[in-house]
């Protein structure tokens, strides 16, 4: 056996071992996880199987030929492994035993009725390529829809074209009988993408009987661009096809697509994934339940359909639904920290997030929010400076709250009735002086729009002169040019930054900004000894940059070569200083690139000029230093070249976020990073985490490997030079060593003299996370913040072995987000008394187990005791749970049906915690724990405890055994040996009946902690040992949870 170079996936023999050793080749292998094992097994004994079966020779019977007598040996030789097969299971299975002379069952139907069955089975997978050796796809996709009790379609779009030629079979098979049932069942999502949806079409589709479909009506948010059918039939034998046909004529027949057919019985991993992902999209409040017989159905695709083929800018304030507005999941995450801000007692926000996200919605479901709460309709007063935008608000909120005659308009052109509901202009509320026609705290909520205006004096009358109980600011740049501070109007939250944020990432995922191509380019420019973040940064980057005609040179090179013509550019250069800019919009027209300087300096009316030459393409750059205030809006913009190194996340942000506003024919932004050799201290891990949503981990593993979870449409490239230098940097940083993290908080004390360093202050000054101090894996002697704080000498440096054990498992409550249950944490940590008949006595157990991990401590006194004789031991608690509380974001409330336990809804919890509120585990118990289910017959309880990636193994991918469907939907796939006749299984299906509650516990993988996700009732189950069940939850799955958990993302 000759050993090539390359992709393998095969299991180690002693022979293939031999043939590695000899290659002289390194190579890469992993241990079979346990999860997969079973498969792999199997697919290299099907292949020795095979191999063994086609090679048998046997002699031959009278009146047999020798075909005959192998067909006959290769049955018995299978019958023998099936026996030995079932002594090796020691299971009662009966093991089939399999005709002589074989024969293969292809189709079962009634005597008057024959069938026209698919040319190509029900087991093996195909490639249709429009070739001479391929079916016709037209022909095999009717074969399959005649005989079939279910099937899922999904398209981009449908025509009439391609409706008419299946229309036929889809009648017959959906007719129904006196009871109106039908043969087959049909659910269709399809878009308005492009406009190429045909009205005429969906309206025959969705007259059918027991055919549904599902219509987005913005089709430029909408991520489907994907073809498929799913069949599904209850012989267990379903079927799927996948690729690039729409439903359309040409596509169907004889256009050049292909498409892949894969198989329940052969491919069940792919078929499940399929059924998964299309459930979970049918479940997508994104695609709406469309009627025919709906006028105002009709009227709203019709209009999507023309706004669509159109193409007009996006924005997320335009509705697009038939129904109620329900929050976007992006929209909910802002909403649910929004409460949570104010559950910590923050009411003035910040909402900060791009021009055309929809901040006004988000607005406006926070004010149906604060309504449904607190009854009625509140007074609310919302400012803006235009009238316009009035205008346009006061129809969003009308349309969120289905009120058409809420609020009224106050300007020079509008006078109301009634103030309780007003919308404004900031100008007129200020000339007619409404703030003094009433008390300060008449408004319940004050929103102001573009708030960074707000330090303008007619602002500054507003926001003295009133109190409301919610002030809301919305703005997409809370920098100002002039460089005042907009947050000493708001309640920042504890690290100093705004309420909330839509993350750049979110609005990527949704489309709602232009996606990037992302180019790191080496510059070969020596900035090892900046000093990052200080205040010489600008200086010395200055002094290094501003007369570099090597690096000038370096980074038009870069422009021309990563573009087909830079003067089909509409360019941005962002520079350190204005000396920079200076002299390298100078650079650019030398060599005859049509720049202009544009800095604050700039007059106003030059500035409108240049703005205009650079959309006219009249000129192909603007060079700039902070062009980040409002008034500055460039959404032409198609090209950015970010000549300033910077560690700073929010410069970095926006630089690249003044090239990513959505404009018409606009289909990315190409941005140029250019980068050199830095010391190991630099940090590209915050930066690339700002604009991906990446852990460090998956950054590295991102510039390893290949960027394969960015945004629709993101890519992001590292040329060689460019790519090896930000590895060693994010290697270094990964692995964060213990001495390095001394010195820095040696350097961090040098810099704070006079403060006391608190670990919130120190993490989030450095940039770093909790996880670095506290250190996992057996290797790690040294953790803690106690006992970094005794090797920088900032404390004495003696410790105790008994502080080191206890130090070194605060990192097992990092998870941590209860509030309630941090605060008991921080009480241990003050020394507060603690009884065991006191509430907060069982979580003070629960912390106590999981940070001494099993039985050498019993009780909680035993542990006060350790941290009374360790202060800064107790003091460290106290910081952590200080950390711990600064970093949540959501709010959590008891979980309903198991409220004594003290858990949280939605929280982070370990498994010993668990089951220490579940009173497993007790002062007198502790009894070890593996199963799946946990049950307490007494209380008739059962805990489902879900993991939903079992691998260890990236490649292995995620079985779809348990998934969330929608935020209300779970699919759980129930242990080996339980089936619908089984007491576990018919507990599962009658339980409800008899007084059981199933309270579901999801966590994504070993690591991660589980999430108590609330009691679950039955809807359905598939199948047997195991049983496939549906729960449906008693409370929605949170908009980040259910990303989390679902198959799509």
């Amino acid at each position: 056996m000759v050993m090539k170079k390359g992709f393998y996936e095969l299991l180690k023999s002693e022979q293939l071992q031999e043939a590695i050793d000899q290659s002289g080749y390194t190579e890469v292998s992993e241990e079979l996880d346990l999860t997969t094992s079973s498969r792999h097994l199997a697919e290299v004994l099907t292949e020795q199987i095979a191999q063994a079966l086609s090679e048998l020779t046997t002699q031959t019977q009278e009146n047999e030929s020798a075909n005959d007598a192998r067909l006959r040996r290769q049955i018995e030789v299978l019958n023998e492994v099936l026996v030995t097969t079932r002594q090796l299971s020691q299971t009662e299975t009966n093991t089939p035993t399999y005709l002589n002379p074989p024969s293969v069952l292809r189709a079962l139907h009634s005597p008057d009725q024959p069938l026209s069955l698919p040319q190509i089975g029900m087991s093996q997978p195909w490639l249709f390529t429009s070739g001479k050796d391929s079916p016709g796809l037209l022909n095999e996709l009717q074969a399959e829809l005649s005989h079939c009790n279910h099937v899922d379609i999904l398209m981009s779009f449908i025509t009439m074209s391609g409706v008419r030629k299946i229309i036929n079979i889809l009648k017959e098979i959906t007719a129904v009988d006196a009871e109106q049932r039908s043969q087959t069942s049909i659910r269709i999502i399809t878009t308005t993408y492009i406009g190429a949806t045909e009205q005429s079409a969906v309206d025959m589709l969705a007259q059918l009987p027991n055919c549904q479909v599902k219509v987005s009506l913005d089709g430029r948010r909408t991520r489907l661009h994907a073809k498929a059918w799913i069949f599904e039939r209850d012989t267990g034998f379903g079927s799927a096809y996948v690729g690039s046909a729409n439903l359309s004529k040409a596509a169907l027949m004889g256009g050049l697509e292909w498409t892949v057919k894969f198989t329940e019985q052969g491919q069940k991993q792919l078929y499940q994934r399929a059924r998964a992902h299309f459930e979970t999209l049918w479940q997508d409040e994104e695609f709406q339940l469309y009627d025919p017989n709906n006028e105002t159905h009709k009227a709203e695709l019709k209009k999507a359909l023309t706004r669509e083929s159109g193409k007009p800018e996006y924005n997320a304030d335009i509705i697009t639904t038939f129904f109620d507005i329900r929050p976007k999941p992006f929209q909910q995450i802002i909403l649910d920290q929004l409460q949570n801000e104010r559950d910590h007692g923050r009411y003035k926000n910040l909402l900060v997030s791009a021009t055309g996200t929809g901040k006004t919605v988000m607005a406006a479901l926070d004010y149906r929010r604060i309504c449904s709460k607190e009854g009625g309709q509140p007074r609310l007063l919302f400012v803006a400076h235009r009238e316009q935008i009035l205008q346009q608000s006061l129809q969003v909120f009308r349309h969120v709250l289905r009120d058409s005659n809420f609020g009224e308009l106050l300007s020079g052109n509008h006078k109301p009735d009634s103030d309780s509901h007003l919308f404004a202009t900031i100008q007129t509320l200020n000339s007619r002086d409404y703030t003094t026609r009433h008390d300060e705290n008449y408004w319940n909520m004050v929103i102001i729009d573009e708030c960074h205006h707000i330090e303008a004096a007619s602002f500054q009358r507003i926001t003295e002169a009133l109190t409301p109980k919610y002030l809301l600011g919305l703005t997409a740049t809370p920098e100002r040019a002039d460089g005042l501070n907009i947050m000493r109007h708001f309640d920042p939250r504890p690290d100093g930054s705004p309420a909330v944020q839509l993350r750049l990432w979110h609005a990527l995922e949704q489309q709602l900004l232009a996606p990037f191509e992302y180019y790191a380019c080496d510059d070969g420019v020596n900035y090892r000894g900046i000093n990052w973040r200080s205040a010489n940064e600008r200086s010395q980057l200055d002094n290094l940059l501003s007369e570099s005609d090597i690096r000038a040179l370096a980074v038009l090179r870069a422009w021309q070569e990563h573009v087909n013509n830079i003067t089909e550019c509409r360019a941005l250069a962002f520079c350190v200083s204005v000396q920079h800019a200076q002299f390298m919009t100078h650079y650019f027209c030398d060599k005859g690139v049509k720049a202009k300087l544009l800095t604050g300096e700039t007059p106003q009316n030059q500035r409108e000029q240049i703005k205009r030459e650079l959309e006219q393409r009249d000129i192909n750059i603007i060079v700039t230093v902070d062009l980040f205030n409002e008034g500055v809006d460039l959404p032409y913009v198609d090209t950015l070249l970010l000549l300033r190194p910077t560690q700073s996340v929010s410069l970095f942000q926006q630089q690249i976020g003044r090239g990513l506003r959505l404009f018409e024919g606009k289909e990315s932004c190409l941005i140029l990073d250019f980068v050199g050799q830095y010391d190991t201290h630099f940090r590209f891990d915050i930066l690339y985490s700002a604009i991906t949503g990446l852990s460090k981990k998956e950054v590295l593993d991102g510039v390893e490997n290949g960027f394969s979870r960015l945004p629709p449409g993101c890519y992001l490239q590292m040329n060689r030079q460019a790519r090896q230098q930000i590895l060693t940097n994010l290697r270094q940083t990964i692995n964060l060593n213990w001495n390095r993290l001394r010195q820095e908080l040696v350097q961090y004390q040098l810099r704070h003299p006079q403060d006391e360093i608190k670990l919130t202050d120190f993490v989030n000054d450095q940039a770093i996370e909790l996880t670095d101090i506290y250190r996992k894996g057996s290797g790690q002697t040294a953790s803690g913040w106690t006992r970094l704080k005794r090797d920088a000498e900032i404390i004495s440096p003696t410790f105790t072995a008994q502080e080191t054990s206890i130090n070194r498992r605060f990192k097992d409550v990092l998870h941590l987000d209860d509030t309630d249950y941090i605060d008991v944490i921080r009480k241990l940590g003050q020394h507060a008394s603690i009884l065991p008949t006191s509430p907060q006595y069982k979580r003070a157990l629960m912390f106590t187990y999981q940070v001494k991990g099993g039985r050498s401590i019993q009780s909680v006194a035993e542990l006060q005791t350790e941290l009374n004789e360790c202060p800064e031991l107790a003091k460290e608690l106290t910081e952590l749970s200080d950390a711990l509380d600064a970093r949540t974001n959501q709010s959590f409330y008891e979980v309903p049906g198991i409220k004594w336990t003290g858990l949280k809804l939605h929280s982070s919890y370990k498994i010993r915690e668990i089951l220490t509120a579940f009173e497993y585990y007790t002062e007198a118990r502790y009894s070890p724990f593996q199963a799946g289910v946990w049950r307490d017959f007494e209380r008739k309880i059962e805990a489902l405890f879900v993991t939903l990636d079992k691998s260890n193994a990236l490649h292995e991918g995620v079985e779809y055994n348990d998934y969330a469907i929608s935020p209300e939907l779970f699919h759980w796939q129930s242990q080996n040996t339980t089936g619908p006749s089984t007491a576990a299984g018919l507990r599962y299906i009658q339980g409800a009946e008899e007084g059981w509650q199933f309270q579901l516990f999801v966590r994504l993988n070993k690591d991660s902690p589980y999430r108590p996700c609330g009691p679950v009732e039955f809807v359905k189950h598939e199948g047997a040992a195991p049983m496939s069940i549906t729960w449906r939850l008693a409370h929605p799955l949170p908009a980040h949870l259910f990303q989390e958990f679902s198959v799509v993302r």
